[in-house]
């Protein structure tokens, strides 16, 4: 669509955005997850299907290679392959504690299917496949389905692998569920993809009934909504940079259909368009440089540029719950060490009028060049001035919100050592003193912000881009989980 001018837009005699009020003192805090990738490597089952957390690959033999995109139907199921051709698909594993397990699945159409990895096939049927999975928890482990042929007259489709005995109608796992619980809000900027800058269009979304929930357009909107009301939580969505208004329209009438009209709704333009590690960021800044903004600074022409998509989002998003503006939590995020970015963003136009919340994200930050695993004591020495620093940050932007009176909260929040010395992070990330330190902050935050803080992140494994994870795999024994205990202790003692 054309780009106008959107903050001519909003400041039209049509505004209807609200102030939002800021209280005097912390209000309750409201402790939310963020959701890594849907990915098996992250080792979380989330569906109870155990295929939709991956896609076809295709193999000759030798390696595993992307499917081509033309030998897969409009679902993303395999229409057909060529001779010498097989097409593998992983298998989530199921959560600890590991023992031999039962899986059925079941598809239609005519193909044959085997198995490998930690899976083996117990017997063959019309329309089913009987596996057993023996996983180990070993590092690295796999389990996988492999199409060996297919009818191109009849392709199997509509494959489903979950546990023998649990019904087609559960559509979550449990274990997921359980882990959700205490967390009051959930964010998806991983099931939507949203930092590959991806084409968003209404019209090829994602859908329940796909055949893969990790695909370039990220997890269906229809079970984010579902599993924001399974959980009991308030989703937080965010909308890529560059969505059109359809495919906004859509997403905000969807949800404000299907959303239990109970829960709140956080919604996000992009993921930190200030960060120049993240196509988005480049995009708005070519974008504002082009249109003249900034005064041809490419920093402030990239925050206006974003401010100006963000008012059109907003815009949209407020039309749409115009009948209960309260249930929606209109969100501008910004760097978290650089309150200025945020000025330039808020005080741009009238773009205070569209948004309810400024977010950045407190994380706790050390340099770890240098040290060793065995530097852990002045390792965690230091972690009381990382955390004075970040709670300091945050009356800065707290204080940038009042100015236009809008509420102050996290988009991110946690720990942030990285380190490539895999002993080091793991011995960081193990020891009971990062309980210890978890409940500093947010006993921290809670004291002097209050309001929402959503954690990064939900579970995944140890790695030299970081260790996000409350927890390295689902069901990990709590012993082992000093993060993960130290939140279920402050959700168990929150007033």
């Amino acid at each position: 669509m054309r780009r106008h001018s959107l903050v001519e837009q909003a400041r039209s005699a049509q505004d209807v955005a609200r102030p939002s009020i800021v209280p005097a003192s912390a209000p309750p805090t409201v402790l939310g997850i963020n959701l890594f990738g849907l990915q098996t490597f992250n080792r979380q089952q989330v569906f109870s299907n155990m295929i939709l957390q991956s896609e076809w690959f295709s193999s000759r033999g030798d390696g595993w290679t992307p499917m081509a995109s033309q030998q897969l139907d409009a679902a993303g199921w395999v229409r057909s392959l060529e001779p010498g051709q097989t097409a593998p698909r992983p298998l989530v594993l199921p959560a600890a504690p590991f023992r031999a397990m039962a899986v059925r699945c079941t598809f239609v159409g005519r193909g044959g299917l085997e198995a490998g990895g930690v899976a083996r096939v117990l017997g063959v049927s019309a329309g089913a496949v009987d596996l057993e999975l023996r996983p180990t928890g070993a590092e690295g482990e796999g389990a996988w389905v492999e199409l060996i042929s297919t009818d191109p007259a009849d392709p199997l489709r509509e494959l489903d692998c979950r546990k023998a005995g649990v019904p087609r109608s559960q559509r979550f796992d449990p274990e997921f569920l359980a882990f959700l619980s205490g967390f009051k809000v959930v964010r998806f900027l991983d099931w939507q993809r949203t930092n590959d800058n991806a084409p968003a269009s209404w019209a090829t979304r994602s859908l329940p009934g796909s055949g893969s929930q990790v695909g370039a357009a990220g997890a269906s909107v229809e079970d984010m909504v579902h599993l924001a009301n399974a959980a009991g939580a308030d989703p937080w969505f965010l909308m890529p940079y560059d969505a059109d208004a359809d495919y906004l329209r859509g997403f905000a009438a969807l949800v404000h259909a299907r959303l239990d009209p109970g829960r709140k709704v956080y919604v996000e333009l992009g993921n930190e368009v200030w960060n120049d590690i993240f196509d988005a960021s480049g995009q708005a800044e070519r974008e504002g440089l082009a249109l003249g903004l900034g005064g041809g600074d490419p920093i402030r022409a990239r925050m206006e540029r974003y401010s100006q998509r963000m008012v059109a989002a907003m815009r949209i998003w407020t039309a749409i719950y115009a009948d209960r503006p309260q249930a929606l939590i209109r969100v501008c995020a910004s760097q978290h060490a650089n309150p200025e970015l945020a000025r330039m963003v808020l005080n741009y136009g009238h773009a205070d009028r569209w948004v309810d919340a400024l977010a950045t994200a407190p994380y706790l930050w050390l340099e770890l060049d240098g040290y060793r695993k065995r530097d852990l004591d002045r390792i965690f020495t230091q972690m009381p001035g990382s955390m004075e620093r970040t709670l300091a940050m945050a009356a800065a932007n707290r204080a940038v919100a009042a100015r236009h009176g809008l509420r102050y909260i996290a988009y991110e929040g946690g720990q942030h050592l990285v380190t490539t010395d895999l002993d080091l992070a793991r011995a960081v990330q193990r020891d009971p003193r990062m309980g210890e330190v978890y409940l500093r902050y947010l006993e921290g935050w809670r004291r002097r912000f209050g309001d929402t803080l959503v954690l990064y992140a939900a579970t995944a494994p140890i790695g030299e881009y970081g260790s996000w994870g409350l927890r390295e795999y689902a069901g990990q024994p709590a012993a082992e989980t000093p993060k993960l205990s130290a939140v279920r202790r402050f959700q168990a003692e929150a007033p």
